[in-house]
């Protein structure tokens, strides 16, 4: 009855790559193209995407053209500075979780590695990531890293993830520095500083302060979304 407006999403079973990409398979016969994955499996105590172990997931994930979504804290830890630190302190940093993922997938050769594979961070923002575009394509160009890849960050980045914006205007004023075709909009509903119930006067009141045009609103509202998770197979069009 909710097809076309509930999109599914699979948990998969962390402990086991391989009983993962069962799972993944099992799950895209049913039509859930989507899992939901941890920005950073070695904090939980699991292998790190440099260990290799995840590779039979991703071979499933590009056969079934499954989408990684990871939400920030889906590592069970957020940054912060010392122990007396509050809220706060944490809250204003959480897109560090983000940044320190997305080099975990660029310098790990995942992306390269596995040239179809999509992914998306939740409630990441995107203001952070021209600089950590910049910085990484420095640090690969220069050679001082210690890794060598064909193609740069940036050219592996652009066009295969998507980050989820719901209070980012610098993100959405700089979206030209990155590409505007990988800004996803959320309410981030329930959480208290979500937009929800309000998120379509923000959404316009954002954009508006923005400079977007209609097509760029469409997009971030809408057509992004769609390309990002294969939605048309949900009876979805842009």
């Amino acid at each position: 009855a909710g097809k076309g407006r509930l999109v599914p999403l699979t948990l998969i079973p962390l402990w086991d790559a391989r009983l993962a990409a069962e799972e993944v398979r099992r799950c895209a016969a049913k039509g859930s193209y989507a899992i939901a994955f941890s920005e950073n499996p070695a904090r939980l105590g699991f292998a790190s995407l440099y260990s290799g172990e995840w590779d039979a997931l991703w071979d499933v994930c590009q056969e079934t053209d499954t989408t990684v979504s990871m939400h920030i804290g889906s590592s069970s830890s957020m940054p912060t500075t010392c122990p007396e630190a509050p809220l706060a302190t944490s809250m204003s940093l959480y897109a560090q979780n983000a940044q320190a993922s997305l080099a975990d997938w660029v310098f790990s050769k995942t992306l390269s590695r596995f040239p179809t594979l999509k992914i998306a961070f939740a409630e990441s923002q995107a203001g952070w990531l021209p600089f950590q575009l910049e910085r990484m394509d420095s640090v690969w160009r220069d050679g001082v890293g210690g890794v060598e890849m064909p193609t740069s960050p940036s050219e592996q980045v652009i066009g295969r993830v998507w980050n989820c914006v719901f209070d980012d205007l610098h993100g959405l004023r700089s979206r030209h520095e990155y590409s505007v075709d990988m800004i996803l909009f959320e309410t981030d509903y329930p959480h208290s500083d979500g937009t929800f119930p309000h998120s379509r006067k923000i959404a316009h009141e954002l954009f508006s302060r923005a400079g977007m045009n209609a097509e760029e609103c469409r997009k971030v509202l809408r057509t992004n979304a769609i390309a990002c998770y294969g939605l048309e197979r949900f009876g979805i069009r842009e």
